[in-house]
């Protein structure tokens, strides 16, 4: 499809919604099947000057009413609804919510670790993040973006967002599959990916050892910090990655190092994108100022829409513990509010899941605190591996040849996969089942 047949499709929808009711200002949840009929919706949403909510087309009929009442959705459209012409109203037309001016889009949360938020963005903001993307990465319009992540995630619409704003074009899939995303890579299908670090594991296996064609010029991992293993893995299989730090909270990216320094410097973040700024903060954290971040957020669905919260000069806070180097680069060491705190010491879960993930065989590690009468916190750790290949006694011996005896696990399960989300980050929730209803850890300071 043509940007001119796109545009043309668009306005034709757009004047359909306009007919049903949908008035400038109104918010509009889109969870279909990603395609070109459900890129062509989204763009139609904001020819008819809606508020656009673009879901991730795997929620459940409760997530996805969740949704609705979240940004008081006055249209829902799914598969359904899409191929009948186009949606049918939600019943009774909620009166719409004051957003903050000019806001185009809420994005949801993934809700890894809580109850997922809706985040508002401006034009203005999707236009800083695209350009600046786009700067970084030396995107042209001959670039071919292989769209693995859902448009209901925001690196999935920051990436069709970015491709109209610099005309190059999307090869979408309905759901991904690693099969089929690494056949368009050995044809030459594809000159960029954005995945999170679970597909680029997936991928990987599917690629099976095959050479890679000079076609493909950029892997961008983010969403999760990839496990140095993996890195490795997909370097040595010859996959340029481009490794990048970001959230919803600034419209995806905040800093990406391009292959090149990303193979230099494995590990980083790389630097601040153009107009960003990255500070540390109180204990460790870091904060991010910039026309990238979000302009409203939504708590839940009985509130209405307020200022994403930052200090007076702009920054936003973080709960990403890292550190800015001498060189500018960006290094993310793990979550603040996921800190142990073991009988007086601290514990970096970050430091011991890399620690973990050096043994081989292990694919991925999520450390944990758990509550102890004694201790306070006791650490624990759910391993993703081949149980036959891997015991939790070997994690146990593994961490005391390299951790102190108070950063080893005390408690650790060996699991075939770690339950996830469906933009591919770890369900904390159902991670601390695997210690039982009564061992869920409480908040740390």
């Amino acid at each position: 499809m043509t940007y001119r047949q796109l545009d043309t499709q668009a306005a034709t929808l757009a004047d359909r919604l306009g007919a049903l009711g949908a008035t400038p200002g109104a918010s509009a949840t889109l969870c279909v099947t990603p395609g070109p009929d459900a890129i062509a919706v989204l763009l139609a949403l904001w020819k008819a000057g809606c508020i656009a909510a673009p879901l991730h087309e795997r929620l459940t009929p409760s997530e996805v009413d969740h949704a609705c009442q979240m940004v008081n959705a006055s249209l829902h459209i799914d598969n359904q609804t899409l191929h009948n012409t186009l949606g049918k109203m939600r019943g009774e037309v909620p009166s719409p919510h004051s957003p903050l001016p000019d806001v185009i889009a809420y994005i949801l949360t993934s809700g890894s670790s809580g109850p997922p938020k809706a985040l508002g963005f401006t034009h203005e903001t999707f236009a800083a993040s695209a350009s600046a993307v786009a700067h970084r990465l030396a995107l042209r319009p001959g670039d071919r973006w292989g769209l693995c992540l859902s448009p209901g995630h925001i690196g999935g619409l920051s990436l069709i967002v970015r491709a109209v704003m610099t005309g190059s074009s999307v090869r979408l899939w309905p759901s991904f599959d690693a099969g089929p995303v690494a056949r368009a890579i050995l044809s030459g299908q594809v000159t960029h990916l954005a995945v999170v670090p679970v597909m680029l594991r997936r991928i990987l296996a599917s690629l099976a050892g095959e050479r890679i064609p000079e076609t493909l010029r950029c892997v961008l991992v983010g969403g999760a910090a990839g496990p140095r293993a993996l890195l490795d893995q997909a370097w040595a299989a010859g996959l340029p990655l481009a490794t990048t730090w970001g959230m919803t909270e600034t419209a995806s990216q905040v800093a990406t190092a391009p292959p090149a320094l990303a193979r230099q410097h494995p590990g980083t973040a790389g630097r601040p994108l153009p107009g960003v700024e990255v500070r540390p903060g109180p204990g460790g954290t870091l904060q991010v100022r910039g026309p990238t971040l979000a302009s409203a957020v939504i708590r839940s669905p009985d509130t209405t829409p307020e200022p994403l919260p930052t200090d007076r000069n702009g920054w936003f806070a973080t709960r990403d513990l890292g550190r800015v180097d001498a060189d500018g680069l960006v290094w993310i060491e793990g979550r603040a509010d996921a800190i142990i705190v073991s009988g007086g010491l601290n514990v970096s879960p970050a430091e011991v899941e890399r620690v973990i993930e050096s043994l081989p065989g292990v694919r991925e590690a999520v450390v944990l605190g758990l509550p102890d009468e004694e201790w306070g916190q006791v650490v624990a750790a759910v391993v993703e591996a081949d149980p036959a290949a891997v015991t939790a006694a070997d994690v146990d011996r593994h961490c005391r040849q390299h951790l102190v005896r108070g950063r080893c696990p005390t408690r650790t399960a060996v699991v075939d996969e770690l339950p996830r989300t469906w933009t591919g980050k770890v369900m904390w929730s159902r991670v601390r089942e695997h210690f039982g209803p009564a061992q869920q850890p409480r908040k740390t300071k």
